[in-house]
């Protein structure tokens, strides 16, 4: 539902960024193409959003879009099992196409399939383990640490994904020792991941910036997070080691842009300040993807 005070919400969306959407085609069904989810988001005046797949790459036709468009759709690629997990080859692969982020292991992180009450990951029982970033001894894998020293080579983002809060933490600690400058945690409220306070100021303090999505609050995500729950969070780390996004696109909620109106009337609602959400969704994805 949309504010009543529709001519803020439409003034705070001018400018913002989406840093979380997905979009068609892909292996789920989705509300928007990538051409139509960039169309919409120019309407409302937004200056870019980042589109994501769990199955490949998306920094190519986010490329396609900015030649064809002139909008700001940016991408990356997720390191799931299609990709062929911690692959600095992919990461390499997608830097050729100007990818901005790269994200750890969604649905076929070894937490998401332990911890997550649906699964997306279709193989024979006996091989889904899963993806971690740690071994054993829970220590960074060493094709882990490959891929965050190409990650920082070509100087793009990471975003956290599904990856266990534990897990997180350390990868964050040792990649910001190998330069790499900016994190996305997703869905830090999410089931499956289900961060406390504590971790979430320790991740923070590190360098990271918390991802909230609206989509946890709907039926789809079990309603995983209540608005409640971001404004508490904002309280505990600040607005600006937070941004705002949908994580929109599935087509068992609204279109993502109707979300992201959402989300900021639902805030507005809630008592955050309009300088508290203009910083997590216009200046701090700005600074993350280095948007003017």
């Amino acid at each position: 539902m949309i504010s009543s005070n529709s001519e803020v919400v439409e003034r705070l969306v001018s400018g913002a960024v989406d840093t979380h959407m997905h979009t068609a085609p892909g292996a789920f069904p989705r509300h928007d193409t990538d051409f139509s989810a960039a169309r919409s988001a120019e309407d409302h005046g937004m200056r870019a959003i980042v589109t994501k797949n769990h199955h490949f790459e998306t920094a190519s036709r986010a490329q396609i879009v900015r030649e064809e468009l002139g909008f700001e759709m940016l991408g990356g690629i997720t390191l799931n099992e299609w990709v062929g997990g911690l692959n600095h080859h992919a990461v390499d692969g997608a830097a050729n196409f100007d990818a901005d982020i790269v994200w750890m292991p969604t649905i076929t992180a070894a937490n998401h399939l332990e911890n997550a009450a649906v699964q997306m990951f279709e193989t024979e029982e006996e091989e889904k383990g899963g993806i971690s970033v740690l071994n054993d001894s829970g220590e960074l894998t060493d094709e882990t640490l490959t891929v965050l020293d190409r990650i920082a080579a070509h100087e793009m983002v990471i975003g956290l994904s599904h990856l266990s809060p534990t897990e997180s933490i350390a990868l964050v600690e040792e990649a910001v020792d190998r330069g790499v400058e900016e994190f996305l945690v997703q869905h830090p409220h999410a089931n499956f991941l289900n961060y406390t306070h504590d971790q979430m100021r320790t991740i923070t303090d590190l360098g990271a910036t918390l991802e909230f999505h609206y989509i946890c609050t709907t039926e789809m995500m079990g309603n995983a997070a209540t608005v409640q729950d971001y404004v508490d969070a904002v309280d505990i780390v600040g607005p600006e080691n937070a941004v705002m996004a949908t994580d929109g696109g599935a087509t068992a909620n609204p279109p993502a842009i109707e979300q992201f109106k959402s989300f900021v009337a639902a805030m507005l609602d809630a008592g955050v300040s309009e300088a508290s959400i203009e910083t997590m969704i216009v200046d701090n994805p700005r600074r993350i993807f280095d948007l003017d």
